[in-house]
């Protein structure tokens, strides 16, 4: 189980790719309702993805009982794919150019519009309607999904790995909880920094990602 763990960690650890979503908490937490705008958002997106996890784990629980724990070819030919997806996307913001003072997001307009029950509910639909974070977020569980593990152990993984898949906006969060009085300085120098180096990160993080799941891929057919 502990090699499985580990393994799940890595994988959902990609959930780092969300600069999108790294800036719009630190813009709902900045806002005029603050940290309760930013908590709830991080609640329903977090939330969410527990769900989706907790869900995953328990379909393919009944799928190994059903039919054994050798893994589908499907599954590596996903993996596979999802790397050179990873690759396109790296190659696709290389060839953009680098903006020396980039505008603020096109959603900067309606943060502070947002009540917390609002921003608890794009929270959770953003988990679900960002189709490269969930197919991210679910091959990271495959493993799991996959594995003959009892249906207690994969919850606990999938969990987990929903905390770590969600670190881009628990991690804004709890600085501006832990550090409230100088929370705007920190999430403005975090905001500045993601902004800055964020095409040199829109290249190199799907590179690495994409050569895991691709290593993962062939490691099955093999």
């Amino acid at each position: 189980m502990l090699s499985l763990l580990v393994q799940t960690l890595i994988f959902a650890s990609s959930g780092l790719l969300s600069i999108g979503s790294i800036t719009l908490v630190i813009l709902l937490l900045i806002s005029d309702r603050g940290w309760r705008n930013g908590l709830a958002y991080a609640l329903g997106y977090t939330g969410a993805y527990c769900v989706i996890g907790i869900s995953a784990v328990s379909f393919g629980y009944r799928m190994v009982q059903n039919s054994g724990s050798e893994p589908p070819l499907g599954v590596s030919i996903f993996l596979l794919f999802l790397g050179l997806l990873l690759f396109g996307i790296a190659f696709r913001n290389k060839r953009k150019p680098t903006v020396e003072n980039p505008a603020p997001p096109r959603f900067f307009s309606f943060v502070n519009s947002l009540s917390p029950l609002k921003s608890l509910g794009f929270g959770s639909a953003v988990s679900l309607i960002n189709f490269k974070n969930l197919a991210l977020y679910l091959t990271a569980l495959s493993g799991v999904i996959l594995s003959d593990l009892l249906l207690q152990q994969k919850i606990i993984i999938a969990l987990a790995a929903a905390i770590i898949f969600c670190l881009s906006v628990i991690i804004p969060v709890s600085i501006y909880l832990l550090f409230p009085k100088r929370a705007g300085i920190l999430l403005n120098i975090l905001k500045n920094a993601i902004q800055k180096h964020s095409h040199v990160i829109g290249i190199w993080a799907p590179v690495i990602f994409g050569l895991i799941f691709i290593f993962k891929g062939i490691s099955q057919i093999l």
